[in-house]
């Protein structure tokens, strides 16, 4: 099966987490990232959710699945070692229109969650359509070194920079020639190395724009 890539806002929305364990615990992570409000139902928690449960970082059900646990819910994902409760999930899930990923299932599932490097705002998805996660997890260790931390900044920086150009009002053939002159320069290099100031100066002969890491409002 060839599947659709795309991209939710999961921010303030609720998202059910059907499991309590290791697994349940890493999508719990994951969600919580993306700004979703995360219910977990389960009999018992790992010691982290335990902690995200005490901080109010997550509400929680203790006991086993129920009918009516997914209403008012934007996703649910079922990550149980039982394979029934995981199909009541599914059956509920599909029932009330709400896209249901069943771990390691993708027969259960309406989406699939693909192997994901994040880099700050930087995110590099991997999937194989289901058919080798063991190839995904590889190549995502392999793009790991290529993609380092470094990325997270020179993001921020791009996106920093992008709307003081824009505010210059110049218009959209200048604006896209300096966007990609700040890619496709020596920029990146620069933040490796730690090179702050010599970021600056590069940001100003490739865009013109003369202005200082704190003025964008970056912390090297």
């Amino acid at each position: 099966m060839k599947y659709y890539p795309v991209l939710l806002n999961l921010y303030g929305k609720l998202c059910v987490v059907v499991g309590g364990g290791p697994v349940a615990e890493r999508k719990v992570r994951s969600l919580l990232r993306s700004g979703a409000r995360v219910k977990v139902v389960s009999p018992r928690l790992s010691q982290a959710l335990s902690r995200f449960k005490n901080s109010g970082k997550i509400t929680h059900q203790p006991r086993p699945f129920r009918s009516g646990d997914l209403r008012g819910a934007f996703l649910a994902i079922a990550a149980t070692d039982e394979r029934r409760a995981n199909e009541r999930v599914f059956r509920q899930a599909i029932s009330l229109k709400i896209p249901v990923n069943v771990v390691d299932d993708p027969a259960l599932s309406s989406f699939i969650v693909p192997s994901v490097i994040e880099r700050g705002d930087l995110l590099i998805a991997i999937s194989t359509s289901g058919q080798s996660p063991a190839l995904a997890k590889a190549l995502r260790q392999k793009l790991k070194k290529e993609f380092g931390p470094e990325y997270a900044f020179f993001l921020k920086l791009l996106g920093a920079v992008r709307q003081k150009i824009i505010a210059m009002g110049l218009g959209q053939k200048r604006n896209q020639k300096m966007f990609k002159n700040l890619v496709r320069g020596d920029l990146l290099s620069l933040i490796r190395q730690k090179d702050f100031k010599g970021v600056e100066t590069g940001i100003e002969s490739l865009s013109g724009l003369k202005i200082t890491l704190k003025e964008l409002g970056l912390r090297p």
